[in-house]
């Protein structure tokens, strides 16, 4: 199994997560005019003369997309951990129904080494096209040559050897990992299988409320290595952390997979929580009784 089956395995099986709340502003009690005068002739109130309030710095947005790239790189390669909460939606180009998908990406690696990275993908929470919210929860997990895929509910663990014993995957690369989070990418492999520019804000209703960020809008190059049904794919970064905070992807086809991370953790220590996801054994025992069973793949060769 190549690159591109490692993404379609774990994206055929991902959705959905309840709406967000929409902001609801409150208007405090406001004194009369006439009160509010009153009040102020009985009370002395210190004089300040030249009052200035300090304004709050942002960060200066790029000038150039390669620009943007080189700090990228050399953010990503200080990354030992990373950790977040992820809401992850597709949307489908002819009925336009929308599934989400909630839960959580863990990282591990020694910095700057792709060898060492171990990513956790799991999700816990469904909402279908109708509304209907559904708790299912489903692990990925990418370590070395390998996804392990466990499903909860069956009890049931599939180990798949992705590509030839000595060759190297990224599952975080644009274009070919399971969801596109690009952490650690090379600016040159980068600028050599996409031409690039700057995206647009975002105007999605799960993206739009971001604030603080620049995106890169990637487009793929004629036979780049990148997956054959990826159109265009927005990335958009914190500009203070330089971490990535929200992606769509598009098909060819127009179907839409639009990514938001919350909570972003760096280079934290992983509590336990996080470490068992990573783990790529099933569990030594079940609160049922049931075993697991365990499905081991190596990698066949595409004929």
């Amino acid at each position: 199994m190549r690159v591109g089956a490692f993404a379609c395995v774990v994206l055929s099986a991902c959705a959905a997560a309840p709406a967000q709340n929409g902001g609801v502003e409150t208007i405090s009690a406001r004194k009369d005019v006439g009160a509010m005068a009153l009040e102020t002739t009985a009370t002395k109130v210190p004089t300040v003369v030249n009052a200035v309030v300090p304004a709050v710095a942002q960060p200066k947005k790029f000038e150039t997309p390669e620009a943007m790239l080189g700090a990228l790189e050399i953010a990503g390669d200080t990354i030992s951990t990373f950790r977040a909460n992820v809401i992850y939606d597709r949307v489908d180009a002819v009925s336009e129904n929308r599934e989400r998908r909630t839960g959580q990406i863990v990282l591990a690696q020694i910095a700057g080494q792709l060898k060492s990275r171990t990513l956790a993908i799991m999700f816990d929470q469904l909402i279908d096209a109708s509304g209907h919210a559904t708790t299912e929860r489903q692990r990925f997990v990418f370590s070395g040559d390998w996804l392990f895929e466990f499903d909860d509910q069956r009890h049931q663990l599939i180990a798949r050897e992705l590509v030839a014993p000595g060759e190297q995957l990224d599952p975080l690369r644009i274009g070919e990992g399971p969801i596109p989070i690009p952490i650690g990418q090379k600016k040159e492999q980068v600028l050599q299988r996409f031409e690039l520019k700057f995206a647009e804000q975002p105007v999605e209703p799960l993206l739009k409320r971001l604030e603080n960020i620049q995106g890169l809008a990637l487009h793929p190059k004629q036979n780049a290595g990148v997956d054959p049904d990826l159109g265009d794919i927005c990335v958009w970064y914190d500009l203070t952390t330089l971490m990535p905070v929200a992606v769509k992807a598009t098909t060819k086809g127009g179907d839409e997979k639009i990514l938001l991370l919350t909570k972003i953790e760096v280079n934290k220590a992983l509590d336990d929580s996080a470490t068992a996801l990573l783990a790529t054994e099933p569990p030594a025992s079940t609160s049922n009784g049931v075993a697991w069973r365990k499905d081991v793949r190596p990698y066949k060769a595409t004929p």
